[in-house]
C-alpha cells in the first residue's frame, strides 16, 4: 500500500477525497498546507491520521511515499521540486506547470533524484474514456481523421477570481484547454505539426475564450475550444473513416457511443464513481509498485509536449505570466 502526503488544502482536495475510499492501493497518510491550523483542519475533516504545518514537514515526513500537489499552478514547480528532493514520488495537479521551462525543470528534477512523476490528467483514467481509445486503436471507426472537443461554461468576469488571476497562471487555457488537448493527444498523439489559437481576452488579459486548430504529419486534424464565458456542450467526437465516437462529458465521462454508417448506434455504459480521482491515484501506486519512474499512460514526454503547446499558443496569443520565463 502507497502511503499518500496531500499538499495544499484547496477545493481541489474536496473533490478528490471524496473517491479516494473508493483507492485499492492507495492509503492518505498526511496532508500539508502553510497554516497548521487549516491543515488540522483538513485532516479532522476527511479523516487524515497526520496534518503538518509546512510543506517542509511533508518533504521530512517518513510516514509518506507519493505526494499530491494540489496548489495553485504557479506553486507547481517549487513545490514538486521539494518534495523530489527529498526523495518522494510526485502526482502533480494539471496543469504539471506554467509553461514548458517548468515542466522540463520538473523533468529534470525528478530524473536527478530517481522518483516517479506523473501529471494528475485524472480524465485519462476513467472507464469510458480507457474503452474509447481501445474501440479507437481497434480499427472500430477506421481511420482517424479529426477530432473535435468542447470545455467551456457560462460564467462572469471576475477579476478577483482566481482563474482570472493573471498572476496566478489564470485563464481558459491552462484551467480548462487542457483537458480536450491531453484528451486529443491520446488519440492523435503528442507532435502535432502546427498549432494555431485564437484567443478573446477578458478585460485585466486573461484569456476569457480561446480556441486551436491542430494538424498531424498524419493528415489528421483536431479543433478544441475552452472558455469562461460560453456555454457549450462538453463533448469530444473521435471521427475516422468508417465512422466516428462521441464522448459526452468527455472529461469525466461514463459513456462512448459508437457510430457507424448505417448500423445501430452502440452504447457503453459506465457507473458513475462520483469523479473518478481515485483512478489515477492506484494507477500512480501501481507504477511506483513496480519500481516505473514515470507513467505509460501519462508520459512526461506528453506532459512536455502539452507544456510546449500551450506555450506556444499563449506566445501567439500575447499572453504572458508574470512568472514566465524565456522559453
Amino acid at each position: 500500500m502507497i502511503r499518500l502526503g496531500i499538499l495544499g488544502t484547496g477545493r481541489i482536495v474536496d473533490r478528490v477525497m471524496v473517491d479516494m475510499p473508493n483507492a485499492k492501493e492507495i492509503t492518505v497518510a498526511a496532508i500539508a498546507s502553510r497554516s497548521a491550523d487549516r491543515a488540522r483542519a483538513a485532516a479532522e475533516k476527511f479523516g487524515i491520521p497526520r496534518s503538518y504545518g509546512s510543506y517542509e514537514e511533508l518533504a521530512e515526513s517518513a510516514e509518506v511515499d507519493l505526494v499530491y500537489i494540489a496548489t495553485p499552478h504557479p506553486c507547481h514547480i517549487d513545490n514538486a521540486v521539494m518534495m523530489m528532493r527529498h526523495g518522494k514520488h510526485v502526482l502533480c495537479e494539471k496543469p504539471i506547470a506554467v509553461n514548458s521551462a517548468e515542466t522540463a525543470a520538473m523533468i529534470s528534477c525528478a530524473k536527478e533524484n530517481g522518483v516517479f512523476l506523473m501529471e494528475a490528467m485524472w480524465s485519462r483514467f476513467m472507464p469510458a474514456n480507457i474503452k474509447a481509445k481501445e474501440l479507437a486503436d481497434s480499427g472500430a471507426i477506421g481511420t482517424l481523421r479529426h477530432l473535435s472537443g468542447n470545455f467551456s461554461y457560462p460564467g462572469r468576469y471576475d477579476v478577483n477570481d482566481r482563474v482570472y488571476a493573471l498572476d496566478m497562471a489564470g485563464g481558459a487555457l491552462l484551467d480548462l484547454g487542457i483537458y480536450p488537448l491531453m484528451e486529443i493527444m491520446m488519440f492523435l498523439g503528442p507532435d502535432p505539426e502546427k498549432v494555431t489559437a485564437y484567443t478573446q481576452k477578458a478585460p485585466n488579459g486573461a484569456d476569457m475564450r480561446t480556441s486551436a486548430q491542430m494538424l498531424y504529419p498524419s493528415g489528421a486534424t483536431a479543433q478544441f475550444f475552452c472558455g469562461m464565458d460560453a456555454a457549450a456542450e462538453q463533448t469530444m467526437n473521435v471521427y475516422g473513416s468508417e465512422g466516428w465516437l462521441e464522448i459526452p462529458d468527455f472529461w469525466h465521462a461514463t459513456r462512448v457511443i459508437l457510430h457507424r454508417s448505417g448500423e445501430k448506434e452502440q452504447v457503453f455504459e459506465f457507473a458513475p464513481e462520483n469523479e473518478g480521482h481515485h483512478y489515477e491515484f492506484d494507477h500512480a501506486a501501481r507504477c511506483i509498485t513496480e519500481g516505473l519512474k514515470e507513467s505509460p499512460a501519462v508520459p512526461l514526454a506528453e506532459s512536455l509536449a502539452a507544456a510546449k503547446i500551450c506555450t506556444a499558443m499563449r506566445r501567439e496569443m500575447d499572453l504572458v505570466y508574470p512568472m514566465d520565463i524565456p522559453v
